[in-house]
């Protein structure tokens, strides 16, 4: 099958849902077209390039920001401008399916005549938008919903909104690209881990509070925002606190972690949207349990799997649980593990095109 992925991801940026689609779609001998964030190299078309046998690459050029589309003449124009770029390829028919990221490209249906146009709402696209941009983006949400063959969600509040508007909607969570293995026994687990992207939605009031308390804490991820360089800064004082470059979940040490926080200031409204990150899928396939902040959408696994934290002392509370307790949670995550493997999802996928 010929599959086109349609995002404003970078396919070297750290991977994200749209990654592991990707691979999981090559892994089953399908030739997938991941066209990229576009560009604004306005006299360029599309460009594609091998990036090995199965997985094509593109990039194409928008006229105007998403987050700067104030009018609908902009919109109108921008996608004009979009179609005159993607509009040759696209009817040629040889698409089987079209993944469809962008919350804002339900125009592009009308162009996808041979295969399923289905949309992936991975983001809470409204709570991230800026203040000017939040009812055109909620509009935007509602027709790309409506106009396509299904929506997939990638969490409750998101299903919420879009099965309103599609009643071919599904939830479609993130899942774990390895079988569960089981930790090594025997060895001191003290280390509690944070993996991911370290910057302003965090809240370092909490992280404070537990580094006072000697909790021993390891931040892996790269670093943006301001707020968040300043307070690693303050941090790198504390003998237990540690601050890692990235690197790739094979490549991530896990031998001394008894658990892995989210500490999430959870008065974002976009943190508060959240179900189940991508992350945590791994790093639980690694038997490593999770903290999240207390999210009213936060995914149901059971306190021996992923806990909530009400308050600065929860984390703490959850820490010293999990250190003590850990293999005996094993059997829980392993048991919730089950239905959330990438076979689980393919057959998703297989039913929406007819596969």
């Amino acid at each position: 099958m010929r599959i086109l992925i349609v995002s404003r991801t970078n396919w070297l940026e750290p991977p994200r849902i749209r990654h592991q689609i990707c691979n999981m779609l090559l892994s089953h001998g399908h030739d997938v077209i991941f066209l990229q964030k576009p560009s604004y190299k306005f006299f360029s078309g599309l460009e594609l390039s091998d990036n090995d046998n199965s997985l094509v690459l593109g990039q194409y050029p928008e006229l105007v920001h998403h987050q700067l589309r104030i009018s609908r003449f902009i919109d109108w124009a921008n996608e004009k401008f979009v179609v005159s770029k993607l509009k040759e390829f696209l009817l040629r028919g040889d698409l089987d399916l079209v993944l469809n990221f962008n919350y804002d490209y339900g125009f592009l249906k009308d162009y996808c005549p041979a295969g399923k146009f289905v949309t992936i709402i991975n983001d809470d696209f409204v709570a991230a938008a800026k203040p000017w941009m939040t009812n055109n983006v909620r509009e935007k949400m509602k027709y790309v919903a409506g106009v396509s063959d299904a929506v997939l969600a990638v969490s409750y509040p998101l299903y919420d909104f879009v099965k309103k508007y599609n009643d071919r909607s599904e939830l479609f969570f993130p899942w774990c690209e390895d079988s569960y293995v089981h930790p090594d026994e025997g060895v001191k687990r003290n280390v509690v881990l944070y993996y991911g992207y370290i910057n302003d939605r965090i809240d370092w009031d909490v992280v404070e509070y537990l580094l006072s308390r000697n909790v021993n804490l390891r931040f892996v991820g790269p670093v943006a925002g301001s707020n968040t360089k300043n307070a690693i800064e303050k941090f790198r004082s504390f003998s237990n606190f540690e601050i890692k470059a990235p690197v790739s979940f094979d490549q991530l040490y896990l031998g001394d972690v008894c658990c892995s926080i989210a500490p999430y200031d959870k008065e974002i409204e976009s943190v508060r949207a959240c179900t189940i990150s991508n992350r945590a899928f791994r790093l639980l396939s690694r038997g490593i349990p999770m903290i999240y902040p207390d999210l009213p959408y936060l995914i149901d696994a059971g306190d021996n799997v992923i806990t909530k934290a009400v308050d600065k002392k929860g984390y703490f509370d959850s820490i010293f649980y999990f250190e003590n307790n850990f293999y005996t949670c094993q059997k829980y995550i392993k048991q919730f593990l089950v239905g959330n493997y990438e076979y689980d999802r393919y057959e998703v996928l297989s039913r929406i095109a007819g596969w």
